[in-house]
């Protein structure tokens, strides 16, 4: 068996993040004007055509559809409408469950009890568990869960003033509606839009990354960077047809030329043995496997899913638990709190920051709100306000959470119908609901399962060398270019990537052990990577060179993984 060195100084660890700049800085994604302007009309258009047809309070239900605009953007037009679709279809599960738990709180007999508190908490936990296992086992991004925790509360808010559970269901799927067409309306203006962004992502990404090798820098992340937008650029020009339609377009030809690029940076063979220049592979890479096979990997309770999944319930149990114990009087607010703090499963030092930046933002969110309330706002005027409240938040959710939730909390206090009575009462509910929910959650990733980024990282550094073995299998009897051969490269490059965010992670989570168990993290997926990269390098037709070189490579990384495991 050949020996795997893990120096350090080969596999340089990658710095922490500063904590002032997590919390202060903004993450460098630009501004997002088209996209916020998409989230306002969304639900601005429906929303001021109910308002003159049948009042303010139907208006405000149109908001619960129109959330589904945010999970289409970054994707192709002829995939986009099915995606907001699918978004639509389970905000509005979301939002009939909750209006059909509300409509029974209007019980005489269970109204205002500790068991009708108790049924609220329990239909929000699970609706929270479901969507982060689903979002997290896909790497939806965001906004994740929040609009889907956020839907299901107001519907069950609406529904226990007496807003029935077939209007709340008719308008949410116009919003549904209003969201698909306004979603595509970019389409007219240049249908390619979502694919040139993408690919140029990527370009960006490969060239940041060949500069960090160029100047011997720290090259991890910005390989991971890469990888990750060369994925997600191939994911979208396949979802837009490009590579079966058009396969010599501009675009296909620009994004197969920055994956040569990366690849060509990988430590494997570049030339011939008379020192010519490889020609790489011209084949197109497949698109993200299947939504059913993300989900069935992550069916283990090693998996960031999972691990997640369980977080958020324990989460929102006990946060919404303690609200109705203690008759805090919105145990939902106590839930969503908790659920938005762990949202898509961060790991323990982003999600403590993102805790503050809840508190914090909360605090600052209520404060406007008060300023609103005095303004009583009511028909044109509050529909109008809500639709400058959802463009500043899109605006800036992707920049700074914080800022953000100053935002979101008005938002979400005019929606569920906050306006009317002391304004006290709702100021202070929230407050200590969200504080309740936040500290919840950050005891949560810090007692539950607290070396979970230690069974991640295993089971992710796992899942490289099992799909590994397997592509080194096929590639005995077939060529790199078989299709059997390109589905196990695209899952390897997918794991490649899951491999790479739970490597960061543990370093953040827990830096001594992280540091140590680098080197050999780093050398898992650097042997992946250059496989790909051999794949690539090899001649059509031909057969992998030397197949059992990787294999003593992938013996010698678990029998390493093992050893470290005795220790």
């Amino acid at each position: 068996m050949d020996d795997v060195t893990f120096d350090e100084s080969h596999h340089p660890v990658p710095a922490l993040p500063r904590r002032r700049s997590m919390l202060f800085g903004a993450a460098p994604v630009g501004w997002r004007w088209a996209v916020a302007m998409r989230s306002a009309l969304a639900f601005g258009i429906p929303a001021l055509i109910v308002l003159a047809i049948s009042g303010p309070e139907h208006a405000m239900v149109v908001a619960l559809g129109s959330f589904a605009v945010f999970y289409g953007e970054g994707r192709a037009y002829r995939m986009r409408w099915r995606a907001v679709l699918l978004a639509g279809a389970g905000l509005l599960t979301a939002a009939v469950i909750g209006a059909e738990v509300g409509a029974g709180a209007l019980d005489p007999w269970q109204a205002g009890t500790a068991s009708a508190g108790f049924a609220d908490v329990v239909v929000l936990a699970v609706v929270a568990v479901i969507t982060t296992f689903v979002m997290v086992a896909n790497r939806a991004g965001p906004p994740g869960v929040l609009f889907f925790a956020l839907a299901c509360a107001v519907a069950m808010r609406m529904a226990m003033v007496g807003v029935s559970v077939a209007t709340i269901a008719g308008y949410a799927v116009i919003g549904v509606a209003s969201a698909v067409i306004v979603s595509m309306t970019p389409m007219l203006r240049d249908p390619h839009a979502p694919e040139k962004q993408a690919v140029a992502a990527a370009a960006r990404a490969v060239e940041t990354y060949a500069e960090h090798r160029e100047r011997a820098r720290p090259a991890a992340a910005a390989r991971h960077s890469a990888g990750t937008a060369i994925h997600a650029a191939w994911s979208v020009l396949h979802d837009a047809g490009l590579p079966a339609r058009e396969p010599d377009s501009t675009i296909v030809r620009t994004l197969l030329a920055a994956h040569h690029r990366f690849v060509g940076l990988a430590e494997t063979k570049s030339t011939t043995g008379d020192g010519s220049e490889v020609i790489l592979d011209s084949s197109i890479p497949m698109t993200w496997p299947t939504i059913g096979f993300r989900l069935r990997r992550s069916l283990t309770i090693r998996s960031h899913a999972v691990m997640s999944a369980l977080r958020t319930l324990v989460a929102a149990l006990v946060a919404g638990g303690v609200s109705v114990v203690i008759d805090l009087g919105r145990p939902d607010w106590a839930v969503i709190a908790a659920v938005l703090v762990l949202n898509l499963g961060p790991d323990r030092i982003v999600g403590t920051v993102r805790a503050l930046h809840r508190v914090g933002g909360t605090v600052i969110g209520l404060a406007l709100f008060a300023a609103l309330y005095a303004l009583a706002p009511s028909g044109l005027v509050l529909v109008l306000l809500l639709i400058a409240l959802m463009f500043l938040v899109d605006m800036l959710v992707a920049r700074n959470y914080g800022v953000a939730v100053i935002f979101i909390t008005p938002l979400a206090l005019l929606i569920s119908g906050s306006l009317g009575g002391p304004i006290a009462v709702p100021i202070r509910e929230r407050f200590i609901e969200t504080l309740l929910g936040a500290a919840v959650a950050v005891a949560t990733m810090w007692v539950i399962v607290p070396r979970a980024h230690r069974h991640d990282l295993s089971w992710n550094e796992s899942r490289v060398r099992r799909v590994t073995t397997d592509l080194i299998e096929v590639l005995r009897t077939q060529p790199p270019t078989t299709p059997e051969a390109m589905r196990l490269r695209r899952d390897l490059q997918f794991e490649l990537v899951g491999n790479d965010l739970s490597g960061v992670a543990a370093i953040r989570d827990e830096p001594d052990w992280g540091r140590r168990q680098w080197a050999q993290h780093a050398q898992t997926g650097r042997t992946a990577y250059d496989l790909l990269a051999e794949c690539w390098a090899t001649p059509p037709a031909e057969l992998l060179d030397d197949p059992d070189r990787w294999v003593r490579q992938i013996e010698a990384l678990a029998h390493a993984e093992r050893a470290a495991d005795r220790r």
